[in-house]
């Protein structure tokens, strides 16, 4: 995993998407913009690298987390939400993390 913490052209794509999805934290939507033929989910609850949280957004046939989602976890009695790209049930490519109210902590790109 490498952490970003410059700005970069990417951001604003990180910023764009997490305007269009608006995370559990901030009300529960998933991003509805693009038309995907893949099942969605909200709220569902779900363990990712040994965390538990709620996971909402495309899944594959398997039921895991596949394409674009968002993922919240507590984080010591405040919501921390991933929102990026899933590949069978792991975050790929990238992404960001969000504190409540949208606020960007930062960028991630996944191996």
């Amino acid at each position: 995993m490498v952490m970003e913490s410059t700005p970069t052209k990417s951001a604003s794509a990180f910023e764009e998407k997490r305007a269009r999805s608006v995370s559990i934290a901030d009300g529960g939507m998933v991003d509805c913009e693009h038309e995907s033929s893949s099942p969605k989910v909200d709220e569902i609850e779900y363990c990712c690298a040994g965390i538990r949280g709620k996971y909402s957004g495309e899944i594959n046939g398997n039921g895991k987390p596949h394409g674009s989602g968002s993922f919240v976890r507590d984080n010591c009695g405040s919501p921390l939400t991933y929102v990026g790209t899933w590949k069978d049930g792991e975050r790929v490519g990238n992404g960001g993390y969000y504190a409540t109210g949208g606020r960007l902590l930062g960028n991630v790109v996944w191996d």
